[in-house]
């Protein structure tokens, strides 16, 4: 692992779910997301994919192309879409190949993920078109606690964190 993987440089820095957001549609037009790209979310099934739907609606009028593909699974690779007065909806089944950015979520590096670093490693080979990039997101610093820096092909990383969480009785 080289120093700038052991210690990022910050690019930006923002606070809740809104800056965080505002900051995913930000840096994928700044990145050069383009009308008629293909995005891949990757991510768990169950978890990620509320995520996913908030990451996929802040980028529905980019004419992008959205793909969902559950802990890795290609085959059972989904479309997003946007439908009005409802939101951001998962669907069909779709080919995930040839995307111009593949979006790694933090569920993949968890323990009870089964697909890991290697596995990730093989769908983005098999899914990212040369030239494209990988972004990653997570909370709380999951990838580098999982050690996934300089395993996995980051080109970007988001990282949240989630700090205090508070339950109140106001009565």
């Amino acid at each position: 692992m080289d120093s700038t993987q052991e210690n990022p440089q910050i690019l930006e820095t923002s606070h809740g779910l809104s800056g965080m957001l505002r900051m995913f549609k930000a840096t994928m037009t700044s990145q050069g997301m383009n009308p008629g790209d293909k995005i891949v979310f990757v991510g768990s099934a169950g978890t990620c994919v509320p995520f996913i739907e908030l990451f996929a609606y802040t980028i529905r009028d980019s004419k992008a192309e959205m793909v969902l593909v559950p802990d890795g699974v290609l085959d059972d690779s989904r479309a997003i879409w946007w439908i009005p007065e409802i939101g951001m909806q998962i669907g069909g089944a779709v080919d995930p190949a040839n995307a111009d950015f593949v979006i790694l979520l933090g569920g993949l590096s968890m323990p009870q993920s089964k697909i890991g670093a290697e596995g990730t490693n093989d769908v983005v080979k098999k899914i990212l078109k040369p030239g494209g990039k990988v972004f990653g997101i997570c909370f709380m610093d999951m990838f580098a606690k999982a050690g996934w820096y300089g395993k996995v092909p980051f080109d970007l990383v988001m990282d949240a964190t989630i700090d205090p969480i508070r339950l109140q009785k106001l009565n």
